[in-house]
């Protein structure tokens, strides 16, 4: 092949990639915009009107919104430089550079996209809720996406790099700061609906994160091994991995299996296992994400 022609073949597959690598990163930046969006959208609708407050920093300038009418988004932004600052001498500047695309969509979309959302006519109660709901799923997008939104949860990452204190220990922590602040200022039932929202918020970021499709982990130690591998295959159509192992006491080869399936597959296999051998051994462990075929690639 004349050189002319590698160097042509070289260009366009260094173009391809740079092409691939550009378009993620379009797409990683347009969903980290989507959940502060989704961020905002829930403290204009949903927060704000109904004098909740929120966990971390968001929280602390929700209150100064509401105690000394200074501006949320400008108070988002001044209780975040320093812990920007403190990010980029710790954390990797991926992380801090996507987290502060995140923190600038919610600073922006505060006051652009207030006109726009009327407050809907809720309890406070279902307004925690919904304030939890909308905020987890925008949360939880972010978080997947590699980034954050700033503020406890940058300090959350650090204090885990520096302290080895788990990310969702301090913002337990933070939040519980906010909690009590907000009792010094404010009736108990904010703080009691507000604590509701913020444990709304954590198991919708926790689902948005983990998907909602649990699979389960399942290891089987019987006698009948063979057959019941079998039986899982042909009936429930799942794979089926063989383990060695040996029992402690006697000193005897076992053949262990484990498969994953669906939570919905999981009273079939029972079943399965009982009938082939009534003295098998199971015990059966919550899989967060399976990537394979069968399951989501």
């Amino acid at each position: 092949m004349p050189e002319i022609m590698k160097k042509t073949v070289k260009a366009r597959k260094n173009y391809a990639a740079m092409l691939r690598t550009s378009l993620k990163l379009f797409k990683k930046l347009i969903g980290i915009a989507a959940g502060a969006t989704l961020i905002a959208v829930s403290f204009n609708a949903f927060v704000i009107p109904y004098g909740l407050l929120a966990g971390g920093i968001s929280g602390l300038a929700i209150m100064g919104s509401y105690l000394f009418n200074f501006p949320v988004n400008l108070g988002i932004f001044l209780l975040n430089i320093p812990i920007f600052l403190w990010g980029l001498k710790v954390l990797k500047w991926r992380l801090v550079l996507y987290s502060a695309v995140g923190t600038a969509v919610v600073i922006a979309a505060l006051p652009l996209s207030a006109p726009y959302i009327p407050a809907p006519a809720l309890d406070l109660f279902l307004a925690s809720v919904s304030s939890g709901v909308v905020s987890g799923i925008g949360i939880g997008i972010i978080f997947k996406l590699g980034a954050s939104t700033g503020g406890t949860d940058i300090a959350a990452i650090i204090m885990k790099r520096k302290k080895n204190i788990s990310v969702g220990a301090t913002n337990f922590y933070c939040n519980i700061v906010v909690l009590s602040l907000s009792l010094f200022f404010f009736d108990l039932k904010i703080a009691m609906y507000t604590a509701i929202s913020m444990w709304v918020t954590a198991r919708v970021t926790d689902s948005v994160i983990e998907g909602f499709n649990r699979n389960k982990s399942v290891t089987i130690i019987s006698s009948r091994s063979s057959e019941i591998a079998r039986r899982i295959m042909k009936e429930t159509d799942r794979g089926v991995t063989y383990l060695e192992g040996y029992g402690a006491y006697t000193g005897e080869g076992k053949k262990l299996i484990n498969c994953i399936v669906s939570h919905y597959q999981i009273a079939k296999l029972k079943e399965i296992v009982l009938e082939v051998d009534s003295d098998a051994f199971i015990f059966i462990t919550e899989t967060v994400e399976v990537m394979g075929k069968g399951f989501t690639i």
